[in-house]
């Protein structure tokens, strides 16, 4: 009997890369909603595992996933394109089901996106005089029905339609459910990122201080954003904190950022690389660091320009920040100086230079271990 192969020419190759599509986003969308990626998901959070430890784990799972869905593409393909059996119903019917499931998870990953998110329990925030707020994943129909029987006076979204395509759908969806469920809805779009926020910051300093009752607030997964939202309310009205969303994320487990490596200069002191706006949201904005130190060095134009947006966004968010310029021509007591004041700043702190890794980024590194063990 003669072995199925896979002849390598232009019909062959749009048909495995055609495949590829039928078979990633099908089995993408069961492994994120009911599969693997699930399964470790609630296995990481039942056994509180670290940010980081999830990340890992979910990599793992990523990277299987693509080897399946490899192995499944070649093999149907080989089976399709075999020249040594017609095109049998058989056959037909494989093209037609894959090509279904396709078009079917296509269609639920653009227009139907909360399926992907996931009702949890909720973490609170109460400001003791008059709001309540919560914060969670995005609410489904089912779930703001839930909020309005529980006595929500409202939710607050912080979804934006500029990130798509999933939240300008979510957003139309969640105004729909919320006016069939009878709850209030206040969008506040914000944006992911640190930056294009002035607006959305302004906004929510004003409701610290206005709004009374109680609140769901959410972003997409109940995350960053929701975060943010909380650290700015947290440092307007000075509101007590009933409990620490598990979202929030930490640099204790994190070792690496866009720019370079992650460095523990001691307990609750950080050196890293110049955040993206991103990471600067994720990591340095969730109200976990009191102070942000940087390194650059404003007669450098590029540093200078950094500086500026960097002090510019801490200004916006209520975030302590200073510059403490390091580099190369400085002398070993000009940078021990520095350090000694640096270290005078409230903890848990974040030091960035440009690249973590650099020559002069070790050198400040070395010297504060030596300012440490001086002390």
């Amino acid at each position: 009997m003669k072995s199925l192969y896979l002849k390598v020419n232009r019909r062959n190759i749009l048909t495995f890369l055609y495949l590829g599509l039928c078979w990633v986003f099908p089995l993408g969308l069961l492994s994120l909603t009911v599969g693997p990626n699930r399964w470790m998901a609630d296995w990481a959070s039942a056994h509180n595992w670290s940010e980081e430890a999830q990340s890992g784990a979910q990599k793992g799972v990523i990277v299987l996933f693509l080897l399946v869905v490899l192995y499944l593409t070649t093999k149907t393909t080989q089976y399709l394109t075999s020249t040594y059996s017609p095109l049998t119903p058989f056959k037909k019917a494989i093209w037609a089901v894959l090509s279904v499931a396709f078009v079917v998870a296509v269609y639920i990953f653009s227009f139907q996106p909360e399926i992907l998110t996931t009702i949890n329990t909720t973490t609170s925030v109460d400001k003791s005089n008059s709001a309540e707020y919560h914060f969670g994943p995005y609410p489904d129909a089912d779930k703001l029905r839930e909020l309005k029987n529980e006595g929500y006076d409202g939710v607050i979204s912080l979804l934006h339609e500029l990130v798509v395509p999933a939240e300008p759908i979510l957003m139309n969806k969640e105004q729909i459910n919320a006016k069939n469920a009878g709850i209030q809805l206040i969008a506040i779009p914000m944006l992911p990122w640190v930056s294009k926020n002035d607006s959305t910051v302004t906004v929510i300093r004003k409701m610290a201080h206005e709004l009374k009752g109680k609140y769901y607030v959410h972003c997409y997964l109940g995350k960053d954003r929701a975060n943010v939202f909380k650290n700015i309310i947290r440092k307007e009205t000075g509101h007590k904190v009933k409990g620490v969303a598990n979202s929030e994320r930490s640099l204790d487990n994190k070792k690496q950022f866009e720019r370079g490596p992650i460095y523990k200069l001691e307990n609750e002191v950080f050196l890293t690389p110049c955040p993206t706006d991103e990471e600067m949201l994720a990591y340095l904005l969730n109200g976990k660091i009191n102070s942000i130190v940087s390194l650059l060095n404003p007669k450098d134009k590029g540093d200078a320009k950094l500086l500026e947006t960097e002090r510019l966004a801490m200004e916006r968010y209520g975030q302590f920040f200073v510059n403490h310029p390091i580099h190369r021509d400085m002398s070993d007591s000009e940078i021990m100086k520095q350090i000694k004041t640096i270290k005078t700043y409230r903890k848990p702190m974040v030091v960035h230079a440009f690249f973590s890794d650099n020559s002069t980024a070790n050198r400040f590194r070395e010297l504060y271990q030596k300012v440490g063990k001086s002390n």
